[in-house]
């Protein structure tokens, strides 16, 4: 029998994710470098670092939030990132993890080491990887919401 949904959450660690390497810059560094490293590196997110402690994060929903009317290439990122409140270490449980995102409305939550020193990013579509590993049949099978009734099968 395999094992329900709790006890993957409450078992899994933030280890057992792919790990996301996710570059780092400088509170000085210009909006026009970020987006230039975010574009070369594929990435979501970088992560704001001063004097060898996370200080801020600044995503892809920060562009459309607070770039899309103030996109001087010349503003220091320090300006416009997202001061961390949060983050998790790798032997963490996946649903403390999960637990932060959703209270927090984080979609990111930056992957710290035992030392404080950058390690990755969790990411909301890494968890739901890791949850369609474990239950494909489940999950596949949802309907768009999880309150939802389907009044016919699918494809009827």
């Amino acid at each position: 029998m395999s094992e329900d949904i709790g006890t993957v959450l409450r078992q899994a660690r933030i280890r057992d994710l792919p790990q996301r390497r996710v570059s780092v810059v400088g509170p000085s560094t210009s909006l026009g470098e970020v987006y230039r490293i975010l574009d070369e590196e594929h990435s979501v997110a970088v992560l704001v670092w001063e004097e060898g402690k996370l200080v801020g994060i600044f995503t892809e929903r920060d562009i459309l939030n607070r770039t899309a009317l103030e996109g001087d290439p010349a503003t220091p990122i320090e300006r416009l990132m997202s001061p961390i409140k949060a983050s998790a270490k790798a032997d963490d449980r996946l649903a403390d993890a999960i637990a932060v995102m959703h209270d927090r409305g984080f979609r990111h939550l930056p992957l710290l080491d035992e030392g404080g020193g950058e390690l990755g990013l969790v990411g909301g579509r890494d968890v739901l990887k890791l949850l369609a590993a474990h239950f494909p049949e489940e999950l596949l099978n949802l309907p768009p919401r999880l309150d939802q009734q389907m009044t016919r099968s699918e494809g009827g």
